[in-house]
């Protein structure tokens, strides 16, 4: 299936394959780009650089991830699943 995540808010978008809303993401390429289905939530002592991967394809920069330590993003997606 594919995902769509906003270029301007990083929000993600995973519409019904052949559905009206997966048709108009697709239309607007300058705001909505097709990514990669995120990945599954790395086992907890993984490596960082898998952490690193998975917050990227969650919506998070690059950089801002590569801040945080590989127990920081742990605990960052601990939080989002509990939510």
């Amino acid at each position: 299936m594919t995902s769509y995540r906003n270029r301007r808010t990083g929000q993600v978008h995973e519409p019904e394959p052949g559905s009206w809303m997966a048709h108009r993401l697709a239309g607007l390429p300058d705001v909505w780009e097709p990514v990669e289905p995120a990945p599954a939530r790395p086992a907890r002592t993984a490596r960082k650089a898998d952490w690193v991967d998975y917050a990227v394809a969650r919506g998070y920069t690059r950089a801002d991830a590569e801040s945080l330590s590989r127990e920081d993003l742990a605990r960052l997606f601990d939080a989002d699943d509990e939510g």
